[in-house]
Order: structure tokens, then C-alpha cells, then sequence
């Protein structure tokens, strides 16, 4: 996207309580936006990245190096998600051990013993998970994506373009969370907007029918006025009922904004209806 701004955010920093052997101070994490593209990175924070107020001065440059994210904690993460829609027992625990970028995930409960043989189960019944899903016609649901990603991790996840296309499928699965919020999001504001309209076309149809009433009661009280020769054009109808409406400031006849009272030719308007409603002569 040629002339897009690359835009750095900031989400968290925190200082260590004390320096590291390494000299680091402390730690930060944030986000690149380029256009719609959006990248999280985390890195150490030297004494050299403060600015005068203590606060990390990242560079582009510095953003893009620390570009990262932790698969483990990601395939973890759909675990939980997978166990919390009944596909894994209360029982089985998963949990990260290992330090990175070697980090591996056991599975405490699912098989007497966690190793290979268990891994290679646990992949094979993550495979069928997904074919499960697919057979509901549930394919590319989150449950589809994190048990397809975590179907990888324990098969080939130190193969290159498996781990590659698991931050692929895992970036998608964001996306598309991204998207439904928001269209969720629009959906609720659609429906919130829809709910005011009914409210406003109410208290329109409420206050033109109150306008209505005190207009012809107007137009009866002229009637015995000034007769039904003078009140026959709409026109000398409208300033009769104005006159009185002038004189007795009837609060369905005034501008909310001024507190005047509506015009002849509104008046006239409001004339015109009645009669064809049959409520004045």
C-alpha cells in the first residue's frame, strides 16, 4: 500500500523492578498499523529507549525487529477454548514448559503418561475434531481453526512452512473475529437506530394528533365566532385558529425552540387533514 503511514501504538509498558544482568529495564508491548494491515510485537526496553519522561521511544525500525508472537501460547490458548466447548475433559490440563523458541505443550490427564506416543494421539483426535466440525458444516468456526492450528503444533510445528501456515490460519482466525465484532457491533447499532426511529415516529404521529385535536378545537370555537361563510376557505380558517391559538399559547402549538406559536400556513396544513378527516366542516 504505496503511501500508507505506518502508525506505532503503544499498549503496555512496564518497568522491571530491578535491571537485568543484560542491562534491560524493562518490557514493552505494542502494534504496528500499516493501512489494514496490523502486527503485534513485544521486546526488552534498554535505558537508551526512554525518552525525558521514562516512557519507551520505539523506532519503525525497532517495531518491526521485535515483530513476534508465541505459538505455543497461542495453541494453548485454543486448547482452553476447545476444552471450554466440551471437546476435552474438566480433568485434562495443559500448561506450556520448555523456553523459547523450543516451548512445547503437555497435556496432564490426557493419557497416563505425556509423551510422543500421547502427542501423536492427541493430534490424530484434534484431525478428527476437525472433521467433526466439517461434517456439521461448522468448517472455519474458531473451534475449526484451533483445532486445525493445534493439529499442526503437535504434528509438524517444527517444520518451517507448517509453522508458517499456522500463523497464516491463526491470523485469519483474528481477522475474522475482528470482522464479526464489528459487524456484530453494526448489527446492534443498526437495531439501536431502528429502536429510536419507532421511538421518533411515535412521538411524531403523538404530537401531530395532539396538534390536530387542539387545532379543530380552535376551528369550532372560530366557527362560533365569526361563521361558517368565513371559515370555508382554508386560508381565513387557518388565521381565525391562529388568532386564538395566539391569544391562549396552547403548548402543542408552539416551537419548542422559540416557544412561538406554529404559523398560518402550518395551521393550514393541519386544516387541510382535519377535513379530510371529517373533524371540521
Amino acid at each position: 500500500m504505496s503511501g500508507t503511514t505506518s502508525i506505532i501504538e503503544i499498549i503496555d509498558f512496564k518497568m522491571f523492578p530491578q535491571k537485568l544482568k543484560s542491562g534491560a529495564v524493562g518490557m514493552v508491548f505494542g502494534k504496528i498499523s500499516h493501512g489494514m494491515t496490523v502486527n503485534f510485537f513485544s521486546d526488552l526496553i534498554y535505558p537508551f529507549h526512554l525518552d525525558a519522561d521514562g516512557q519507551p521511544k520505539i523506532s519503525l525500525e525497532h517495531a518491526i525487529n521485535a515483530i513476534r508472537y508465541s505459538a505455543a501460547s497461542e495453541v494453548l490458548l485454543g486448547l482452553q477454548f476447545l476444552q471450554g466447548h466440551n471437546w476435552f475433559e474438566p480433568t485434562v490440563q495443559f500448561s506450556i514448559y520448555g523456553f523459547e523458541p523450543y516451548e512445547k505443550i503437555g497435556a496432564v490427564g490426557w493419557a497416563e503418561d505425556w509423551g510422543v506416543s500421547a502427542q501423536v494421539d492427541l493430534a490424530y483426535y484434534l484431525e478428527d475434531v476437525c472433521k467433526e466440525l466439517e461434517l456439521a458444516e461448522r468448517a472455519f468456526s474458531q473451534e475449526w481453526y484451533y483445532a486445525k492450528v493445534a493439529n499442526l503444533f503437535f504434528i509438524d510445528i517444527d517444520i518451517p512452512d507448517v509453522a508458517m501456515t499456522v500463523g497464516i490460519l491463526l491470523s485469519q482466525l483474528w481477522w475474522k473475529l475482528d470482522l464479526e465484532d464489528a459487524a456484530l457491533r453494526g448489527n446492534a447499532n443498526a437495531a439501536s437506530l431502528e429502536k429510536a426511529n419507532q421511538v421518533r415516529k411515535a412521538l411524531s404521529v403523538s404530537q401531530s394528533r395532539a396538534k390536530n385535536d387542539i387545532v379543530a378545537e380552535y376551528w369550532h370555537e372560530a366557527l362560533a365566532e365569526i361563521g361558517s361563510d368565513a371559515m370555508r376557505r382554508d386560508s381565513n380558517a387557518a388565521h381565525a385558529v391562529l388568532a386564538i391559538a395566539l391569544r391562549k399559547r396552547p403548548k402543542e402549538l408552539q416551537i419548542k425552540s422559540s416557544g412561538d406559536i406554529i404559523g398560518a400556513d402550518a395551521i393550514r396544513k393541519h386544516i387541510c387533514v382535519l377535513r379530510k378527516l371529517g373533524k371540521i366542516g
